[in-house]
């Protein structure tokens, strides 16, 4: 099945309104087993929005388009007039749906604009769809590739191939309801050839060595699988495979993941946070944190995970070196000597937060996260994290970037990809 989408708003091509419906489009078909082919985002106009339509009909040769944006009542929402006039259709005021909406605004103790009549109209031809959530109805409607335009109720008989077309809110949560509750169940009906799509998850390995790694499977595999390369903005990779054939699809990930095991930390929707919380509640440990530059952060990602109070014992942001010293004993002497940014001092963090707190895993985090307090010893963006376990401590020194928010962030990320790598080897 091809599938296209277009995104409709000035908004959106100025950069004012990020297009975040198309993402969630995608990501909902593909896991229906459709995936999207082309996208378009074009400006409130009624002769580019006809143009398009006709593009994704004709050129793109498209079984299905979905429009979603300017159904509203104000001067700029167009595209109900666009695909009347496109379809070679009119409307009529629909005195039933004009009552419902009244009744709504006076639940709500607000006056009926008059501007609001706009979505009262009804297609003669189309399908109206419900909105379960706001006042903007839907559209749906049907072409086949024996004439060039039937209606819905004759089309839904059988028949020519033929081609939906759905025009949905742009109200993320308008659109969502009409996807889940109407255009999902249509197009799963018609569906053939389902797409089956999993996400191998990596972290701590750049995308170009991730891909020279792996490139002689993907040369053998190309024309069986699609492969992609997903970058985070953070430290973090995904492979997605999307294919067809479920068992050939099982197969070549298995093959991938052997290749770049110490790399992967979950599949699909996984977060790294989750599962090093699994990893914790498996081997029955809990974690304590003494974060200095981090100030609290990686306390957060540990606790974002449901039910992490039955591994997480507690955490101490010691940005001072009072407070390292007076509230994780930190040795004055340590202090004096190696300085707060230092392995030294990371380790007696771990250590001593650890001992403190009852925990089976402390973690201590000490750096220079930036702009400024940067030496030509220690410049900005070194780090060093100390993790205590089983009676033994790990160092590791990071210099990052010049830049204080992501140097906060990356230090996060690899201290769970490194608790993860510890417990994962634990025995």
């Amino acid at each position: 099945m091809k599938i296209g989408i277009i995104t409709i708003g000035n908004e959106l091509l100025s950069g004012f309104t990020i297009d975040r419906n198309s993402a969630w489009i995608g990501q909902k078909l593909l896991e229906s087993g459709m995936k999207v082919h082309v996208r378009q985002t074009i400006q409130d106009d009624l002769a580019d929005i006809y143009e398009t339509l006709e593009s994704m009909w004709k050129d793109w040769e498209c079984d299905c388009v979905i429009v979603t944006g300017g159904l509203g009542p104000t001067v700029d929402d167009i595209t109900i007039s666009a695909f009347l006039e496109y379809f070679d259709d009119k409307h009529e005021f629909d005195k039933e749906y004009w009552s419902i909406l009244k009744e709504r605004f006076e639940k709500l103790n607000f006056k009926m604009p008059n501007l609001n009549k706009n979505q009262a109209y009804k297609s003669k031809n189309g399908k109206m769809i419900t909105n379960l959530v706001g006042t903007a109805r839907g559209l749906h409607y049907i072409k086949d590739h024996s004439s060039l335009f039937k209606t819905v109720k004759t089309a839904l008989k059988g028949g020519p191939k033929k081609s939906h077309f759905f025009a949905l809110p742009g109200v993320p949560q308008e659109m969502k309801s009409m996807m889940k509750n109407y255009v999902l169940p249509i197009l799963e009906k018609d569906l053939e050839n389902k797409v089956v799509c999993k996400s191998i998850r990596t972290t701590g390995v750049p995308e170009s060595i991730l891909q020279e790694k792996i490139s002689d499977i993907i040369d053998a595999n190309k024309d069986k699988c699609d492969i992609a390369f997903l970058p985070h903005r953070m430290l973090g990779v995904d492979i997605r495979l999307t294919t067809q054939d479920t068992d050939f699809l099982d197969s070549l990930l298995k093959s991938i993941v052997k290749r770049i095991d110490k790399y992967v930390y979950g599949f699909d929707s996984d977060k790294l946070e989750e599962v090093v919380a699994d990893l914790l509640i498996k081997n029955n440990a809990t974690i304590a944190t003494a974060e200095s530059c981090t100030a609290g952060l990686l306390s957060v990602r540990l606790t974002d995970v449901p039910g992490s109070s039955e591994y997480f014992n507690g955490g101490i942001v010691c940005y001072s070196n009072e407070l390292k010293h007076d509230l994780v004993n930190v040795k004055q002497n340590t202090l004096d000597q190696y300085g707060a940014v230092s392995e030294e001092t990371a380790g007696e963090l771990a250590v001593n937060i650890a001992k403190n707190l009852k925990s089976e895993i402390g973690v201590g985090i000490t750096g220079i996260a930036g702009p400024d307090g940067g030496t030509e010893k220690k410049p900005v963006g070194l780090v060093f994290v100390g993790i205590s376990y089983k009676n033994n401590v790990y160092i590791r020194k990071y210099n990052l970037t010049p830049n204080r928010n992501i140097n906060r962030e990356l230090t996060v990320i690899l201290c769970l990809n490194e608790i993860r790598k510890i417990l994962k080897n634990s025995k």
